[in-house]
């Protein structure tokens, strides 16, 4: 196992990023604790990883991304399956790539990709300051200047703020059209299933 470096950079194609550390230490980082959680996070940014950094998510976040992902997979399905080829990209047009995803750290890696990454690296550091913001929540102020939320999750991990809101949100509207997306899907089959009788 290596120590951690006294300052970790991030280079992207226009500028570099310099991620403040000084997280004292050495071994693997403790999620368990605020500052281990922050090493965590910018060892996965320094790689460009964005599948390591939604490990260190907010378990909030990371459980709607994996209902997201299995909902919009099983209702792209469906569409691909069930529903008349002219009707199929217009239904798929919501679903913002969710269908495409692997598992739940694919789409994370989707949606936080270079400029995501990057704005990461400008906020990631050394904890200076931790302030109680709700139940479970810490706001923490970094050695560069920057303002991250953390979570203490269910896993007894603290994890970043990402997005909580608005991807349950999001989840809730996948669930919802899945149901609808089925109902349909039922009603084409049906169809089908007569005009076959039909002999059309």
């Amino acid at each position: 196992m290596k120590c951690p470096r006294q300052y970790k950079r991030l280079a992207s194609a226009s500028a570099s990023f310099i991620i403040a550390a000084i997280l004292a230490g050495c071994g693997d980082p403790d999620p368990r604790t605020v500052r281990g959680a922050l090493e965590m996070a910018a060892n996965a940014v320094e790689a460009r990883d964005a599948r390591a950094l939604f490990r260190v998510i907010d378990q909030r976040a990371r459980q709607a991304m994996a209902s997201i992902v299995a909902d919009r997979r099983y209702a792209a399905e469906l569409i691909e399956r069930d529903y008349p080829v002219e009707e199929r990209a217009s239904a798929l047009s919501g679903f913002g790539g969710a269908q495409r995803a692997v598992d739940a750290a694919d789409l994370f890696a989707q949606r936080c990709a270079t400029e995501c990454l990057a704005n990461f690296a400008q906020t990631l550091g050394a904890p200076t300051s931790q302030t109680q913001r709700g139940q479970g929540d810490l706001e923490v102020r970094t050695a560069p200047g920057g303002v991250l939320r953390l979570h203490l999750g269910q896993d007894g991990w603290w994890a970043l703020v990402w997005n909580t809101e608005a991807l349950s949100e999001e989840r809730t509207r996948a669930a919802r059209d899945r149901l609808q997306i089925e109902a349909n899907a039922e009603v084409y089959r049906r169809r089908r299933a007569l005009e076959q009788a039909d002999g059309r």
